[in-house]
């Protein structure tokens, strides 16, 4: 895959995951891809429940604000979930122009 590729997925994935600052930064992309983090959406919903989860764990555990093996798993699963939205963006288009 081209490097310009690799750059335009992961733009998409970014404006998806609400992680650029489009106020200073703007791109056209963004009148098409919606940020899937915005308040009332989903994954707004789904980031604020393991978000508390988090907080509470930390405070049954006495870790204060976090707890490092808490954090690994956090972190990873976004880790997972890229990868998974970046090989479906493959998928997506590989299927996209194959013959029917």
């Amino acid at each position: 895959m081209k490097e310009a590729d690799m750059e335009f997925k992961k733009l998409i994935y970014d404006l998806m995951n609400g992680s650029l600052d489009l106020n200073n930064y703007p791109v056209n992309e963004s009148k098409y891809v919606e940020n899937e983090f915005e308040e009332g959406k989903y994954c707004s919903k789904a980031y604020k429940e393991i978000y508390e989860a988090n907080r509470r764990l930390c405070q049954r555990l006495g870790a204060g604000q976090e707890d490092k093996d808490v954090e690994v798993i956090i972190n990873n699963f976004f880790e997972i979930t890229e990868c998974l939205c970046m090989k479906m963006y493959d998928y997506g288009a590989f299927f996209s122009k194959k013959d029917k």
